[in-house]
């Protein structure tokens, strides 16, 4: 067995045994679209009392680093030999919401990969210091070198994705594609997923766009 191999088991071991508030939940049933086993789950959701975490509580956790990393359930290692191979950079742009932030930044965190993180400049001190404290975890997730006040519908959308694609490209250029998210977003993939898609695409990019149409 690969060292790679018998570490990945040891990660995985952790995320799926200790830490988690619901324990009998058949999560295969409910990948595999098992009715029952959803509802059962949704109605678990509404007889569970969560603590949410306020940004001074993660900039609290995150002064201890390898206790934030280890009890979070980041993932420290490649999964896979195509991943390691793979790397892949992100840019998250958040305003709100450390919560759900730091939840997306768990799911697709991995150490081969590069994550630029934007906090608008209109988000409150409590919120970018909090990013700022997690950031300092990571070798390889980064604060923006600029903060943009970011107005709906206007050219301001589109700065902070430039100003992240700039700095990602001075952090390094090993990295094979670029996705941008917003911290309200969480992905349906896994990144081994990704990396097998981003591979199909050899090299093409997937941009959507509407065209519209004129009449006179």
């Amino acid at each position: 067995m690969s060292s790679i191999a018998g570490s990945t088991r040891t990660e995985r071991t952790f995320l799926f045994k200790e830490g988690q508030l619901v324990t009998d939940v058949n999560c295969k049933a409910i990948f595999d679209g098992d009715h029952n086993e959803i509802e059962r789950a949704n109605l678990l959701t509404k007889t569970i009392v969560r603590q949410y975490l306020q940004p001074s509580a993660y900039q609290q956790l995150a002064q201890n680093c390898s206790s934030f990393i280890l009890h979070r359930g980041y993932i420290t290692i490649p999964m896979s030999e195509m991943e390691r191979e793979f790397p892949v950079a992100f840019s998250i742009l958040m305003y709100k919401d450390i919560e759900m932030f730091e939840r997306l930044l768990r799911a697709i965190y991995r150490p081969q990969n590069l994550y630029c993180i934007h906090v608008d400049a209109k988000a409150s001190d409590d919120i970018f210091n909090a990013v700022v404290a997690i950031t300092k975890c990571f070798g390889n997730v980064f604060m923006a070198s600029q903060r943009i006040r970011v107005k709906w519908g206007k050219l301001s959308v589109l700065t902070p994705e430039l100003v992240c694609m700039e700095d990602l490209l001075h952090r390094s250029s090993k990295w094979k594609y670029f996705i941008n998210l917003t911290g309200q977003e969480f992905p349906l993939k896994s990144n081994f997923e990704l990396v097998k898609i981003l591979t199909a695409f050899n090299g093409s990019n997937d941009a959507e766009y509407a065209v519209r149409r004129y009449t006179a």
